[in-house]
Order: C-alpha cells, then structure tokens, then sequence
C-alpha cells in the first residue's frame, strides 16, 4: 500500500530543506563534499569546472594588498547577514518557508556584489576578477533563484541538480579567492 499523500510531501519537503541546509555558496562545505582544496594561481583565470591546484600565493603588489582589505573588509561587514539567512533557510518548517527565507540569501548576496564591485580593482586585473568572481558570483545568484523558485514544487531531483551547480560554482571561486590573496571573501 502507498504512503498517504501527505506523507510523501512531507518526507520530500525534509529531504528539500535538508538539501538546502547549506543553501549554496557555502565553500567548506562544498569542499568538504569534494574531497579536495583547490587555490587557484592568482594570474590565471579558471573555468569552473577545474579549479587549479593547491597554491596560496603571497600578496606583495601594494595595489593588490590595498584591494584585498578593501573587499575583504566588504566580506567580513556583509557574510554574517548571508550566515544567518542560510540559517534560516535550514531551520524552515516548509517548502514555502524556506523559498522566502532563500530570497533573503540572494539579495544578501546582490548586495554584496554591488559593493565589491564598487571597489575599483588594481591596475590591469579588471577582466580577471570579473571572469574569476563578479561573473561567477551572478550565475551563482542566478541559481540560487532558480532554486528559490523550485523549493515550493519540492522537486528534490531538480533541486539536487541545481545545488551540485552551485556547489561547483562555490569551489570554483573559492579557489580563485584564495589564490587571489583574499582572507575573509570566498570563505563562507
């Protein structure tokens, strides 16, 4: 005999907010799940989908040293707002409960982009930093919106699918974070 229906929508909609407990974007625990730190060389852009090996550069340009604690500065004021709306998310009752906290942890994370953006990089990195952060922090969000938009159907494949996405995308700009020289940004 089939479990009631209201049964399966709950089991779904636990293993939904289960899913999103980390609610993408958090970098320990996508490395923890792959296994492997990976930091990227801080000259060479990266494509997601391999992060490079395991360097940590040491930052002696002035102008890099300058926008580092500028932007990490940013980091350190903004990440414990996305913590918390993580939080949130992972301590929702419901599907729908946790599709508007989840709204929460994209605006967070548009704000910060907007300030970091707003930083002007060092001279020549420009194009660097928008391929190996400011970009794949938008097709970040823009997952994290097409999993916000999914939670109220509870499609746990879909949304499965989506978040190992975003997972990737959250190693990938670790990676080049650290590499970069950054000590606050790219760790939660």
């Amino acid at each position: 005999m089939p479990p009631p229906p209201t049964l399966t929508i709950t089991v779904a909609g636990s293993l939904v907010l289960a899913l999103l407990a980390g609610c993408g974007g958090d970098s320990r625990r996508a490395e923890s799940e792959g296994g492997q730190t990976a930091v990227a060389p801080a000259t060479q852009a990266l494509a997601p989908s391999n992060p490079g090996p395991a360097v940590i550069t040491k930052v002696t340009d002035p102008a890099r040293r300058a926008y580092i604690a500028r932007v990490d500065r940013v980091c350190s004021h903004l990440d414990p707002e996305r913590k918390s709306a993580r939080e949130r998310v992972a301590g929702a009752a419901d599907a729908q409960e946790a599709s508007t906290a989840y709204e929460d942890t994209i605006s967070s994370g548009e704000a910060e982009l907007r300030r970091i953006q707003a930083v002007p990089p060092p001279p020549g990195e420009s194009q660097l930093l928008r391929t190996n952060v400011f970009d794949v922090i938008r097709r970040q969000l823009a997952l994290r919106t097409e999993i916000r938009n999914a939670l109220p159907s509870v499609d746990v494949s879909r949304l499965q699918a989506l978040q190992s996405q975003l997972d990737d995308l959250s190693r990938s700009v670790t990676a080049f974070a650290r590499g970069y020289g950054f000590r606050v940004c790219g760790e939660d």
